[in-house]
């Protein structure tokens, strides 16, 4: 029976893979079977799934960016035959950021389809304790279930990039005049804030997904074969970027700005947590609290019956 790895093999194996390694480029840095790296992986990976879980609560996030990220599972969608298994194909991140703290809040792994979405805006909503100001993208299945989930109690609205669309672009594409509006923002419901309808903290957090958890990069051979395999990475990669690594616009990490941690985590305390971490029940939503944004002026208010929201003086 082979010997147990010592607690600085794990950091060294958790370390490449933090930053961006596929598992086989990480055996061979630190010296170890390619099934022992990939076990290691896949329980920290679902030990931070739970430890994500039981520290992301009551989470007072006033303004909240959320998006979901391309990645895919054994092979992409168009190569899916009838006949495979559900899990092979697109399997979107979905993630809710904190734009003031940049705290990751709530991440969800699955299809982009309307059941995905909900059970994701589900999540996010058990999550939070103030009443947030959430913008999305235009994905057409966010405004019924954030609407299901919060029932009036968060002030939403889209903000929509004017991409190209269909052929192909000319060859001065990078030097032709701007798109006209490039950006629309669009409110759905509440009060949203024209200023704070953006998504550009969200889209910097899925740029560092991709730096950081392999199986997200594109054009690579790093991709997951398993949906539980790519689940667990992504969960290892949002936590590192939670409480292990610095963010360089705070000079903390995320976990610390949002004082859901005390100090920065070191890789070692965060793979004794995550192989240490039990199984626990999901966190059920609590009533949100209208509290005043930073910056914002205290306007009257008062709460709606059955928990419909707030009426408010905008």
């Amino acid at each position: 029976m082979p010997a147990p790895l010592s607690m600085e093999t794990r950091v060294r194996i958790i370390s490449a893979l933090c930053e961006g390694n596929s598992i086989r480029a990480t055996a061979r840095m630190v010296g170890v079977d390619k099934n022992t790296a990939m076990n290691l992986a896949l329980r920290v990976g679902e030990g931070c799934a739970r430890l994500h879980s039981r520290m992301m609560r009551d989470i007072a996030a006033h303004v909240v960016q959320i998006d979901e990220m391309w990645s895919f599972v054994q092979k992409k969608q168009s190569r899916v035959k009838p006949d495979e298994p559900e899990e092979r194909g697109d399997a979107y991140l979905y993630v809710a950021l904190d734009a003031n703290t940049k705290l990751a809040i709530s991440f969800h792994v699955g299809k982009r389809d309307d059941a995905n979405t909900h059970l994701f805006i589900e999540d996010l909503r058990s999550r939070l304790s103030v009443v947030p100001h959430i913008t999305s993208d235009g994905w057409q299945s966010y405004p019924a279930a954030i609407g299901h989930n919060f029932k009036g109690a968060a002030d939403y609205g889209q903000c929509v990039k004017n991409f190209h669309k269909g052929g192909s672009q000319r060859p001065d594409y990078r030097y032709e005049p701007p798109r006209d509006p490039f950006i629309t923002k669009k409110p759905i419901f509440g009060a949203p804030r024209d200023e704070l309808l953006s998504t550009s903290y969200v889209e910097r957090f899925n740029l560092t997904t991709r730096h950081t958890v392999g199986r997200t990069r594109r054009l690579c051979l790093a991709f997951s074969k398993t949906l539980r395999g790519h689940s667990a990475a992504v969960a290892l990669g949002v936590v590192y970027y939670n409480f292990v690594r610095l963010h360089g616009a705070l000079g903390t990490t995320p976990a610390v700005a949002a004082r859901v941690a005390q100090n920065p985590w070191t890789l070692a305390e965060l793979v004794t947590a995550a192989l240490a971490e039990g199984e626990i029940a999901p966190p059920e939503p609590q009533p949100l609290k209208l509290q005043v944004r930073p910056g914002a002026t205290e306007k009257p208010a008062r709460e709606l019956p059955g928990g419909r929201g707030f009426l408010r003086l905008v």
